[in-house]
């Protein structure tokens, strides 16, 4: 029996997509040293807690907003293929609902963004945040050349089997955002697997021994910290597409940022890779 995963990133609707209402406007140490146990992680705001206030991406509180430095703004959403549901269901008219109750206790304590996708079974699921507003009808970009990477903690109802992927998006792999400023010979990529100007986001992928530094990386029902480094990213080989010349993320113009948890393909057909999850405290790592 042959198991593999399903890799295509694609994007429902804006208002589908994210259930944001008009508050949320559409959007260290080697990380194989970040991953620890829980009966060893550290008191509140240790020193596996990123505490700088400017890098805070979100910690989830009070709603599920970014923190508002640097020119950040929007929330964190939900997208998927169109054969699955989420729990809590997607609202297009209001923003996307935190579990105030469940947080990580090593940091910021109660308030974490959570979902529970069933039924995924053509590429999967995911949860993601635009790092600011639309300019016009095309996704705004974000500078974050100053950070290294991401730092997110994340647990699970249940040990997810395999599949995740984190991805970063940016101006010319995001089919919503507009190349042609910074190249008049580029133009948005599509969702088409195969086609020469595919989006392909650069991502890592967990336990995939093709990315050595993540190859032990897996979120199951304690409370991690996962350290996601943009150099590390790259397409992924099975689902190729548009890269520029310098073939890297492009780390002054991110659009956003995904956790993704792909189908799973046995002898070639897609099944649900079913997940319940619990996200908190993303910060960017300097």
């Amino acid at each position: 029996m042959r198991i593999c995963y399903a890799h295509l990133l694609l994007v429902l609707p804006a208002a589908a997509a994210c259930g944001c209402g008009s508050d949320n406007t559409q959007t260290a140490s080697p990380p194989d040293a970040q991953v620890a146990p829980p009966d060893t992680l550290p008191e509140a705001g240790g020193a596996m807690c990123i505490t700088i206030a400017d890098d805070l991406i979100a910690d989830f509180k009070t709603d599920n907003g970014l923190n508002p430095a640097d020119g950040r703004q929007g929330g964190f959403y939900v997208y998927g293929d169109p054969l699955g549901s989420f729990d809590p269901p997607v609202d297009p008219n209001s923003a996307y609902p935190i579990d105030a109750a469940t947080g990580n206790p090593n940091c910021s304590g109660p308030g974490s963004f959570h979902t529970k996708a069933t039924g995924f079974g053509t590429w999967g699921a995911a949860v993601g945040a635009d790092f600011v507003p639309k300019v016009g009808t095309f996704k705004g970009t974000y500078d974050a050349s100053k950070y290294k990477g991401v730092s997110f903690w994340a647990k699970s109802a249940a040990p997810i089997a395999g599949g995740v992927q984190v991805s970063f998006p940016d101006v010319y792999t995001d089919a919503a955002a507009n190349p042609t400023p910074l190249d008049p010979t580029v133009y948005p990529c599509v969702y088409t697997s195969g086609a020469l100007n595919n989006c392909s986001p650069y991502l890592v992928k967990f336990g995939d021994s093709t990315f050595p530094a993540y190859q032990n990386y897996n979120i199951d029902t304690g409370w991690k910290r996962f350290d996601i480094m943009f150099a590390d990213t790259r397409q992924d080989q099975y689902n190729p597409g548009f890269h520029t010349a310098a073939d890297k993320l492009d780390v002054q113009h991110l659009t956003a940022m995904a956790i993704q948890v792909n189908a799973i393909y046995v002898n070639g057909k897609p099944t649900p890779n079913d997940f319940e999850l619990w996200v908190d405290d993303v910060n960017f790592i300097r």
